[in-house]
């Protein structure tokens, strides 16, 4: 299976998906107050059609996220090679988070809320606690990851007798359970049952469990499986399963978004409609990824570091961006001006935390020797699995 090759459709579809997260965020954002509203206590009523719709760039991070982590997880297993992986993620996925609930400590301080209860959120935070409040609302996606990489990181253990192709079922058709349940639940008249019994599923735990999200991690999976011809670990059904259980868990990925949108039918085929593009943008981009590699050669970089900075960017525009908002306009700036300058502060931060990232990342590296070329040839973790293969949100 492929695991050093990069892919430059992902890059564009990271940035695009962090774009479209902020650009939900922002749309909710008060602006006499450093939280989120509705009607005439909006911030900036000019994105009020990314309210909820631009959710759907975390279900995209997902989708990446299992396609990304199926590619570089194949390989030798066991203990080791499980260690190496975990190395390796949270190399990827802790620095920048770390840097990132700093500021947002710094900022919700500013605020003004309680420093004892953003302390015990900042720990929940750092430690990737199952268990929130956080200090930024887009932790709980990274929680919902690590779940993921444990899953992962259990089949490495076992030396792939539980192969990827079994985890990706496993993942896919129980979240394809729980969504079935949730979206009958949706059809019924509405009624005061119904709604508790929505209300009850749709609490973290059943995110946490990747019900509710499993299906797109494992439709990425999938995509990878088939993309690479299977699992080498073990015998594989025929090929064409695969192509069912693609179609089946993207199915039910669109049923999910329709009903976590919680605006019009408008939205939510909008929503749905964004994420199919995007999806089919990722297939073909892949499909063809060495033509768009030759067509965009001398732009390697720059579209590297684009892909890079989605996570900052991610990671530092909720607490933050709200924070900066509410500040701006007690400045009296007017509503152009503080849309301006709090997308600009965002970006500018989430520079400096890649910055600092990467810094941190090539030093933690630096204290573990580099795999052999042998190793590499016998098909074991090698460095590429952190490099472009990284599913950071």
């Amino acid at each position: 299976m492929e695991r050093n090759i990069h892919y430059l459709i992902i890059d564009f579809l990271r940035i695009f998906a962090a774009i479209l997260v902020l650009l939900n965020h922002f749309a909710t954002y008060a602006w006499n107050s450093a939280s989120v509203a509705e009607g005439s206590d909006v911030a900036f009523g000019f994105l009020s059609a990314f309210a909820g719709l631009g959710a759907v760039g975390v279900e995209i991070f997902f989708v990446i996220s299992g396609f990304v982590i199926a590619m570089s997880a194949s390989g030798e297993g066991g203990a080791s090679q499980a260690l190496r992986f975990a190395r390796i993620r949270a190399t990827r996925i802790l620095p920048a988070l770390w840097l990132s609930a700093l500021v947002s400590l710094a900022a919700r301080a500013f605020y003004g809320e309680d420093l004892s209860h953003l302390l015990m959120d900042f720990c929940r935070s750092v430690i990737l606690s199952p268990k929130g409040p956080y200090i930024d609302g887009v932790v709980w996606s990274l929680v919902v990851e690590a779940v993921f990489y444990l899953l992962v990181i259990v089949s490495i253990l076992s030396r792939f007798r539980l192969s990827l192709y079994d985890l990706a079922k496993i993942i896919g058709f129980s979240s394809s359970v729980y969504l079935l349940i949730v979206s009958g639940l949706h059809l019924l008249p509405p009624s005061t049952r119904s709604e508790e019994a929505i209300s009850m599923l749709s609490r973290f735990p059943f995110k946490l469990l990747l019900l509710q999200h499993g299906v797109f991690f494992a439709a990425g999976m999938i995509f990878s499986l088939v993309k690479n011809g299977g699992d080498d670990h073990r015998r594989m059904e025929r090929h064409a399963w695969k192509v069912v259980l693609l179609l089946l868990f993207g199915c039910m990925s669109t049923a999910e978004i329709f009903i976590s949108v919680e605006r019009g039918y408008a939205y939510k085929f909008s929503a749905v409609i964004v994420w199919l593009i995007c999806m089919c943008i990722m297939a073909a981009g892949v499909r063809h990824s060495e033509f768009i590699k030759f067509k965009l050669s001398k732009r390697h970089v720059m579209i590297k570091y684009i892909g890079g900075i989605s996570y900052p960017i991610y990671l530092n525009h909720y607490s933050v961006g709200m924070v900066m908002v509410w500040w701006l306009f007690s400045l009296d700036f007017p509503t152009p001006v503080v849309f301006v300058l709090s997308m600009l502060f965002v970006l500018g931060l989430s520079m400096a935390v890649m910055w600092l990232e990467k810094r941190i990342q090539n030093a933690i590296r630096g204290g573990f020797p580099k795999p052999g070329a042998k190793r590499d040839q016998n098909g074991g973790l090698e460095s590429p699995i952190g490099d472009q293969q990284t599913p950071r949100l």
